[in-house]
């Protein structure tokens, strides 16, 4: 019997079986595919999920492109943020390679991988059984994302609510040089242009209950960028209203709906997910551990989504105080990439409001 199955090998089950593997636990990673294996996703990593990253000793790699000044455009109108000179704002990779890279990593320090879809779990005394894995162990990480069978079956959560799903449609654009969003270019949701070595990953995501919009949205853009689409996903941003852990059986990532409501990106809360989670592991009680460990995370996400229930529908108005008081973007980029906390920004911004929604009006 293992003493630790992880479930599913994106980021965040990589990341956790890596860390209970050199904590000393005998740990079986697990998933559906092999890899290197096709993973739809905008493939940005902020500075704040590259410095977990460094932290844990795990590599940012490879890499296709650093990008320090990002464009934010919309309804005629941009507003340019830029970061200090010795960061960035947000790396891009190709999410096939990059989790193949965390994949290698854990496997080297002593995590066994297997390919095998999991159909459910079920409690067996003292054991944990993953059923048609025909594995048993003694706690169990849902790591299988948005549709976690982990989560499902053992009666942690139901399934997703559509308020709390965000869904991604992306593709190949050729090579632009500039990191841009474009608020306008989907309704409840934004467009993107991340640009790679030699091409771009250009794609556009809002709320699943504008999902037709969505994609009709997608076609104008792909038209008007030249992308080719390659897949579309849905990001869960539920977590913080749903239980995340339950007897000896913990979600991480976005099987815990742990996606920032207001921009859809994942991949930080993934990787914290699993830093906390494989922590927890070593008390005595590790849902009660983790669920104390991620209050933190928790209220940040409530605090975006409160955020988000009062910016999205209004985009258009946020975003010329956004452009007639670039302190304001800027400040938002901070929050980003790590070096300002979410409730501090919002706080602060808040009293600027009416000075921005002066310059605004007077076009200044």
């Amino acid at each position: 019997m293992w003493d630790i199955a992880v479930v599913g090998a994106g980021p965040s089950g990589s990341t956790a079986a890596y860390l209970l593997a050199k904590m000393g636990f005998k740990t079986l990673l697990l998933d559906m595919k092999n890899f290197p294996r096709s993973k739809p996703c905008g493939g940005g990593i902020t500075l704040k999920a590259g410095k977990l990253l460094l932290k844990l000793n795990l590599p940012l790699e490879p890499v296709e492109a650093y990008h320090k000044e990002v464009i934010v455009r919309g309804y005629g109108r941009e507003v340019v943020v830029s970061t200090s000179s010795n960061e960035y704002a947000i790396a891009v990779v190709r999410r096939d390679q990059f989790d193949k890279r965390l994949l290698d990593e854990a496997i080297s320090n002593g995590v066994t991988f297997r390919v095998s879809k999991v159909y459910g779990i079920k409690k067996r005394g003292e054991s944990l059984r993953l059923l048609g894995a025909n594995e048993e162990a003694r706690y169990v990480i849902g790591a299988d994302g948005a549709n976690s069978i982990i989560a499902i079956s053992s009666g942690i959560r139901g399934p997703w609510d559509k308020r709390d799903l965000i869904i991604g449609v992306e593709g190949t654009a050729p090579y632009y040089e500039k990191l841009t969003f474009m608020v306008d270019a989907a309704p409840y949701g934004y467009g993107w242009i991340f640009p790679r070595a030699n091409d771009s990953n250009a794609g556009v995501g809002g709320m699943v209950e504008k999902s037709s919009e969505i994609l009709s949205s997608f076609r104008s853009f792909s038209l008007k960028y030249h992308v080719k689409m390659d897949g579309s996903w849905i990001i869960p941003a539920g977590g913080h209203e749903k239980p995340i852990a339950r007897d000896r059986i913990l979600l991480v990532g976005d099987a815990a709906g742990l996606a920032d409501p207001l921009t859809g990106e994942g991949l930080y809360y993934a990787i914290r997910s699993s830093l906390e989670a494989a922590k927890s592991l070593e008390s005595e009680e590790p849902s009660e551990e983790y669920l104390k460990r991620m209050t933190p995370i928790i209220e940040e996400l409530r605090a975006k989504r409160r955020a988000a229930k009062i910016i999205i529908p209004r985009i258009r108005f946020f975003f010329d105080l956004f452009t007639s008081y670039p302190e304001i973007a800027r400040r938002y980029m901070l929050t980003s990439i790590g070096k300002v906390e979410f409730k501090d920004f919002w706080r602060w911004s808040v009293k600027k409001i009416p000075r921005a929604l002066v310059k605004s009006k007077l076009g200044i």
